[in-house]
């Protein structure tokens, strides 16, 4: 009986362990992720976090009206379509909270832009582009709240309205993450017909 204790004891205490382990590692894999070269929780006041958000918020919505319209998928336009129009409403519950913000919001938008140029792109090529582009950058901006603008906001409707845009982009991350998932299995149905029209073709008379 007393051994059975022991070993209860040290069960307990060894998953204790691996918890801590398993949240420093996280932690450490969450940092690794974000950008380095970022301010720190610290140095972002309430007013700078909203810049930020607005900026997030004006390039993801340029990128989706520039390339929506060149779309052929119902399912790529569907998603440029929700971005569009969610980090429009976005903005305006944003600026309400920060209404001089105007120039760091350019400047933001500005330096958000990544990856290759898309108006040099068309057709199943620009429809990938613009979904990997998404997924991107989706996870940059949820690594971002998560590291630097929720922790930082002074405001208790500040960090509440932060939440709920983290909920929002959470969201349309999971609709590229499909979108993309449907093209690959789209993709490989395809070479697979392809492949058997060859073996077909070369068993023919």
């Amino acid at each position: 009986m007393e051994s059975m204790k022991k070993d209860d004891v040290w069960t307990s205490r060894a998953r204790r362990i691996a918890l801590a382990v398993f949240a420093l590692a996280a932690g450490a894999a969450g940092r690794v992720l974000a950008d380095p070269a970022a301010p720190g929780p610290a140095s972002i006041d309430d007013a700078q976090i909203v810049s930020r958000v607005l900026a997030m918020n004006r390039a993801e919505e340029r990128t989706a009206q520039s390339v929506k319209g060149k779309f052929v998928s119902a399912a790529v336009w569907q998603l440029a379509d929700r971005i569009q129009v969610d980090h429009a409403d976005l903005d305006r519950e944003f600026r309400r909270l920060a209404p001089d913000a105007e120039k760091a919001i350019e400047d933001g938008a500005t330096d958000a832009q990544e990856g290759p140029d898309l108006s040099k792109l068309s057709g199943d090529e620009l429809e990938k582009a613009y979904v990997d582009r998404e997924v991107k950058s989706h996870r940059a901006m949820l690594a971002t709240l998560d590291r630097d603008l929720i922790p930082s906001a002074r405001s208790a409707a500040l960090r509440e309205r932060l939440v709920d845009a983290r909920a929002e982009l959470a969201a349309q991350l999971q609709q590229a993450r499909n979108v993309q998932h449907a093209e690959w299995v789209r993709q490989a149905a395809a070479e697979e017909r392809a492949d058997i029209s060859k073996e077909i073709s070369n068993e023919g008379p």
